[in-house]
């Protein structure tokens, strides 16, 4: 049992935790929810060791805390998986592993892989490189990490961000089978109240740094939200209105050949105006990674042509595109988008170094008010939760940007954060720019788009218009169906 009580955090003014007191039993599945800066990611890190708390206490297996550190916290049996998994994508499977554990050979790391591979009925192939796994496979390997290390208290933050609905299954499946047979606490932080409602024995509900409510089945979906938001609990999805698609073009592929470190993409024909919103479907790996990046021009155009507001590119190099108004918002976040040591503050100058002398009033205007980033300026990226590093990586975008590329433009935000997310990229399109996205929500994707471009085995296999692209024809198609038997179907 693990009792955390009394337990306070500041960051300035900021209360991130005030005052929270819960207890967590063996063999159950708690769900931990609140909107983004709630403080959820800051109780977890206390739980994990790796923030120590102002006061309170933190009491495992008898033994009463005043905080833990990492180290500490392994080895009283506590484990993070964080959204981002902490693995090495160079390094094989079983060097993966191997991190952190005790010293072993190669047979004798794969035999141990393999005892928990086949216990939780999973399978690893040792020698694979990291980088050529899903992030579900990235998330799953993490997992048999942490057991190997002795882990009984599991906590997952946002564990579904990037995972298909398959492999979401077949985790909440190894989850439930962690609880129930194997004794073991499991802590999902998440935003979607769905996931929390299905998987969850309790939730806690986190709301302005206070725990708002403990609650147990049968589960009222409505008080839920309530007790989450308060009086500016979302109210319905809305119409949701596209903007209006602009004359002229905007971008053209005549012909691209998108080159990456593993398979080409291509050659691609298509066009895209002002105004409209495309998005990607497909799995990972698929290829609409490949697309963005070489859009952007991260991954080489090694054939073909591509056409920005008039100008013609035989080759493509990202910075004549960023300087031509093309930005990109990855999916990794903290390896590939932000600076984890860096604060607030010194992004907002390395973006925007034209505000240099008004750098506290920007920050106020462009992320407090627009994007309700609830953090202190002098923040470090890595200090801040998934949703508000996602709400810095918007607020970076500049104004004039006319072609936006995103990866999971609401990972990690709750459902009125995702809201003004979508607001605010309606209106930037309304205005003129052009979005293309991905996401691995297909209700997101048919929600937002005008168009949807579908990924299949490392290539674009269809083009569906906004009145055909239905979820299950979307994901019929992602399957590697061909557009005329899910008709005849």
């Amino acid at each position: 049992m693990i009792v955390l009580h009394d337990i306070h955090k500041h960051y300035g003014r900021v209360r991130a935790n005030d005052g929270i007191s819960l207890t967590l039993e063996p063999g159950r599945i708690y769900a931990l929810v609140g909107e983004n800066g709630a403080g959820k990611s800051t109780l977890m890190r206390i739980l994990a060791g790796h923030t120590r708390p102002d006061s309170g206490t933190i009491t495992v297996r008898g033994e009463i805390h005043s905080g833990l550190t990492p180290a500490l916290a392994a080895s009283l049996g506590v484990g993070m998986l964080y959204q981002d998994p902490l693995d090495f994508p160079a390094m094989p499977v079983w060097e993966n592993f191997r991190l952190s554990g005790p010293p072993r050979t190669r047979p004798e790391v794969i035999d141990r892989l393999g005892e928990l591979s086949n216990h939780l009925g999973v399978c690893f192939l040792p020698d694979e490189p990291v980088s050529a796994m899903t992030v579900g496979e990235r998330q799953l390997l993490e997992l048999l990490r942490l057991l190997d290390l002795g882990a009984t208290t599991l906590i997952l933050d946002e564990p579904t961000t990037g995972i298909t609905p398959e492999q979401k299954r077949d985790l909440f499946g190894l989850l439930s089978r962690l609880a129930r047979d194997d004794g073991h606490t499991v802590i999902l932080v998440t935003h979607k109240l769905s996931e929390a409602l299905e998987m969850a024995d309790t939730i806690f509900v986190m709301r302005q740094g206070r725990l708002e409510a403990q609650l147990a089945p049968p589960y009222d979906g409505e008080e839920l939200v309530r007790r989450m938001f308060g009086e500016a609990a979302p109210q319905g999805a809305g119409t949701h209105a596209l903007p209006q698609i602009g004359p002229g073009t905007r971008l053209a592929l005549d012909g691209a050949v998108f080159a990456g470190p593993k398979y080409h993409l291509g050659p691609l024909h298509l066009s895209a105006a002002p105004g409209e919103i495309i998005g990607l479907a497909g799995l990972d790996g698929s290829g609409q990674e490949l697309f963005l990046r070489g859009l952007c021009g991260l991954d080489r155009m090694s054939e073909g042509r591509l056409r920005l507001d008039l100008i013609e590119h035989a080759k493509t190099h990202f910075k004549t595109l960023r300087a031509q108004g093309v930005h990109f918002v990855p999916a990794d976040r903290m390896s590939q988008a932000l600076f984890p040591d860096l604060s607030i503050r010194e992004h907002i100058l390395l973006a925007f170094p034209q505000h240099g002398s008004r750098l506290d009033a920007f920050h106020q205007s462009q992320c407090v008010e627009r994007f309700d980033l609830r953090a202190h300026p002098d923040t470090p990226a890595k200090s801040l939760s998934g949703g508000n590093q996602q709400r810095l990586l918007l607020s970076l975008i500049p104004d004039d940007a006319p072609l936006l590329l995103m990866e999971h433009p609401t990972r990690g935000l709750d459902a009125g954060s995702s809201r003004q997310v979508w607001e605010h990229l309606r209106a930037r399109c309304a205005e003129g720019a052009t979005l293309f996205f991905f996401s691995p929500d297909l209700d997101e994707v048919t929600l937002h788009s005008h168009r949807v471009l579908v990924f299949f085995d490392r290539a674009l296999v269809a083009e569906v218009p906004r009145q055909n692209a239905s979820v299950e024809f979307l994901g019929a198609l992602m399957a590697g169906k061909k557009p005329e038997a899910v008709h005849a179907a």
